[in-house]
């Protein structure tokens, strides 16, 4: 498959040139599949020199897993001039898929977290020795009102992929997150999508968290997280908590930014 970078709604998996990201494929794959979208391999130079055999080894992953794809297989190399975030919304990107690895350019998570930080489309962590599966999906709630975000996307899983969703509501003072819950609980019902209400000992600060230490209690296979609505001087100086808990989750990670601006007349 030859470079395609006019293709709208497509699945990108940033990649490494040195290592083909298996796990993110698949996951790439059953996203793109499902929603009948193509995929493409898509290399962020980063203020890195392209390497002249790059162009030839993406041409050479499209035409070897094509045949895994309803849709196809593209590449793309981006101009270390093009803004990360310009570039995604100018091609209508669907989803951006990061494969964490031992080594290489995505050896943490760090970096992928700053690019992203203006992206209004859902991006994915998986590290290397994850399985992707949407069969249940851990869900905390907290009491930020954008936090019902998640039910569009909770929603979306549960009638694309057959999810179970989990709903994990920040154990608060205030009644916020329990409303933001019953807005998600309420969209499930109206299209009489599966989940099951879990129970918390954390408030909203730290229940992400929480949920990170209950995947594998749970048998959750993808944890769904909010990103930080702003950075602190102890999120830049130590990283965000997003990024600690993409870090130490023993499952994929889905990460949508907040749209505080959405709910302006909410608040």
């Amino acid at each position: 498959m030859i470079e395609d970078s006019t293709t709208k709604e497509q699945i990108y998996i940033a990649i490494d040139p040195d290592h083909f990201p298996e796990k993110g494929f698949d996951l790439a794959s059953q996203i793109a599949n499902a929603h009948e979208k193509n995929v493409c391999f898509l290399h962020i130079a980063m203020g890195k020199n392209v390497r002249e055999n790059v162009e030839s080894t993406l041409s050479s992953w499209c035409t070897q897993h094509q045949d895994k794809l309803k849709g196809n297989a593209t590449y793309h190399i981006m101009d270390d001039a093009d803004d990360f975030t310009d570039f995604m919304e100018r091609n209508e990107a669907a989803a951006i898929i990061f494969e964490l690895t031992q080594e290489g350019i995505y050896r943490n998570c760090k970096s992928a977290l700053k690019i992203c930080r203006e992206l209004r489309i859902p991006y994915y962590f998986i590290k290397s020795d994850q399985t992707p599966n949407f069969k249940r999906v851990l869900v905390p709630v907290g009491n930020l009102v954008e936090e019902r975000e998640k039910g569009v996307f909770c929603s979306g899983m549960g009638r694309t992929y057959h999810s179970e969703i989990l709903l994990m509501t920040a154990n608060d003072y205030g009644s916020r997150a329990k409303q933001n819950t019953e807005a998600i609980q309420a969209l499930m019902d109206k299209q009489s999508l599966p989940y099951q209400f879990i129970t918390a000992k954390k408030d909203s600060f730290k229940i992400e968290m929480e949920a990170m230490n209950k995947v594998e209690e749970l048998n959750a296979n993808l944890l769904l997280i909010s990103a930080s609505r702003d950075y602190g001087m102890d999120d830049i100086i130590f990283g965000p908590k997003e990024q600690k808990i993409i870090n130490r989750c023993t499952v994929p990670v889905m990460v949508i930014n907040p749209r505080k601006d959405l709910y302006a007349l909410c608040t």
